[in-house]
């Protein structure tokens, strides 16, 4: 059922070994997605984005957490529509979650 749907939105990019790769990659999204929801309750009101030295660039966090896990959303999507999903893809979404949770870690 699920396959049908990404196929009938995806349309022929979505074979059936890209299924496992964006499977893969929507699991990943997903955890973002549940952990943002989660440090949300912990963050302060603002949180950083980025740092250079002394410029200092807020966000309210209720947007900031929500940030990444969109971005990486879009991604994997334009992915699947380019047909360009890899296992290196997965190995960066990854990556992307560590460095998502560590900036949430550091400023608790």
């Amino acid at each position: 059922m699920i396959r049908k749907f990404m196929k009938n939105i995806f349309g022929e990019n979505f074979t059936e070994n890209n299924a496992k790769l964006a499977s893969v990659n929507f699991a990943i999204i997903l955890l973002m997605f549940l952990l943002s929801g989660m440090m949300l309750l912990f963050l302060p009101e603002q949180i950083s984005i980025l740092h250079t030295g002394t410029t200092y660039y807020p966000l309210p966090s209720v947007l900031a957490v929500w940030l990444l896990p969109i971005i990486a959303l879009v991604i994997n999507i334009s992915f699947i529509r380019q047909k360009r999903l890899s296992k290196m893809n997965s190995m960066v979404f990854i990556v992307l979650f560590v460095i998502m949770m560590a900036s949430y870690l550091s400023q608790i």
